[in-house]
């Protein structure tokens, strides 16, 4: 069963003033609360002001939510960094999660995910996208290779992705 858009909403929240505030809000406190695998390190803490600022910029980062629409539940984030220097806009994915009671069952939301996050990373011109994805995490490891990702020689989780 592929990706349902009648049942699920991907969009990227608007960071503008006023405007989906608290998507950015939410977004913490789901990676804290259903992102054991991916947080080793300790929840994050949500941040400064200047911070704040910073990660809803529009040119330095980009967020893809999912939302189931019968309960407006969110029910996977993504993050998207990006830094450019003189010769390349670099993207690095960061904090992919998919809800573990919405994993598996060919729903498509991992890869509906990605691919929205990869189509805003085109959009602010990326041309490498960078992941580090645990060996453990084979699900979201296999997704990446489907998607183009390629494992970094001499790395067990260092994967990349060059776009056109």
């Amino acid at each position: 069963m592929p990706f349902d858009p009648e049942q699920f909403r991907v969009y990227k929240p608007d960071f503008s003033p006023y405007r989906d505030y608290a998507d950015f809000g939410a977004c913490i406190a789901f990676l804290n609360e259903r992102g054991d695998d991916l947080l080793r390190s300790g929840p994050i803490v949500t941040p400064g002001e200047l911070h704040t600022a910073r990660l809803m910029d529009p040119t330095r980062t980009r967020i893809s939510v999912i939302r189931e629409i019968a309960t407006n539940r969110m029910v996977a984030v993504a993050l998207l960094k990006v830094s450019s220097d003189w010769r390349k806009c670099v993207g690095d994915v960061e904090y992919v999660l998919v809800d573990e009671d919405f994993r598996g069952g060919g729903r498509g939301l991992g890869r509906a995910l990605m691919e929205h996050l990869l189509k805003q990373a085109r959009e602010v011109g990326v041309t490498l996208v960078k992941l580090v994805s645990e060996p453990e995490r084979e699900d979201a490891r296999a997704l990446y290779m489907k998607l183009g990702f390629k494992l970094v020689k001499g790395s067990d989780r260092h994967f990349e992705l060059t776009l056109s």
